[in-house]
């Protein structure tokens, strides 16, 4: 099962009493998604359970304070239930850790958004604090995570960056351990806006995942608590990849900043509505 490290590490924390006892929806977004119009993506996000209460954590962007009233303000106005909206306006981990108020907020919270920016950053600040733990535990009971554009990258474990324009050379892609709701899946976003198929390449090439997917702008997939399937919703494509039936790559022989050569990888192009299960890694069939 993907969640089964999310499952381990709540056991080394201390749980809280909760009326839910099944996991969250799970909400990636590939960025840019439509804040001005009908707002269907984020509308998708606020509904998928009944949600009264919002926390948006920005620390990944340069504009944190800004950036999370502004989408504090979209949840409310949506007329979907939301009553209630926290900023979590951590800027680094000693932020995270000085502010107890932080994870109080994040244990009323139905909904928890971590924004766009810096993957880095996001994950820098609040791995292995208490305020992370209390996600991990809202999640696995009930309550919905959402990330857009970085805020989808750290969801995932491994997770990457940097490399967008030499990605086809060997030793551009960075890699470093995100927040882990996906375990061995490696998620990137604004994928064929940035041409970022090259970037997924390369870090299954190298072995660093066996899994990747890449969310176009305005789109993302749902994870169903129930099992290991994922549902397209948006307006663009999402891209599955997988190495498990590369024939040949030269990576590992080529130096660092040459070109290298990869044969065999895997590749899905959904569309919204689209049920894609990632255990078996394949479209779920009508």
């Amino acid at each position: 099962m993907i969640f089964e490290g999310l499952l381990e590490k709540l056991t080394q924390q201390q749980q809280r009493a909760t009326s839910s006892s099944e996991r969250g929806f799970l909400a990636l977004i590939g960025g840019n998604e439509d804040k001005r119009d009908a707002k269907k993506v984020l509308r998708t996000v606020a509904t998928l359970r009944t949600t009264t209460c919002v926390s948006v954590i920005p620390t990944a962007s340069m504009y944190g304070r800004e950036l999370g009233e502004e989408y504090v303000d979209l949840f409310l106005k949506m007329n979907v239930g939301i009553t209630k909206g926290y900023v979590i306006d951590a800027r680094t981990k000693e932020d995270v850790i000085a502010k107890p108020e932080y994870t109080a907020h994040l244990a009323e919270s139905d909904l928890i958004f971590f924004t766009g920016g810096d993957q880095v950053r996001l994950v820098e600040a609040f791995k292995n604090t208490a305020a992370m733990s209390m996600i991990y535990d809202r999640f696995l009971h009930g309550a919905t995570i959402a990330g857009t554009s970085a805020g989808a990258a750290a969801a995932s474990n491994p997770m990457i960056y940097d490399g967008d324009d030499e990605a086809f050379m060997k030793g551009a892609v960075q890699h470093t351990e995100g927040f882990g709701f996906l375990k061995t899946i490696t998620m990137d976003t604004h994928f064929l806006q940035r041409s970022r198929i090259p970037r997924i390449a390369q870090f299954l090439a190298q072995r660093g995942s066996e899994y990747a997917i890449g969310l176009d702008e305005d789109t993302g997939i749902i994870v169903s608590p129930h099992d290991d399937t994922c549902t397209v919703f948006g307006s663009a494509m999402v891209t599955f990849m997988q190495n498990k039936g590369m024939k040949y790559t030269d990576y590992d022989a080529v130096r660092n900043g040459t070109l290298y050569s990869v044969d065999g990888l895997g590749m899905s192009f959904c569309a919204a509505g689209t049920k894609f299960d990632l255990a078996a890694w394949q479209v779920v069939a009508p």
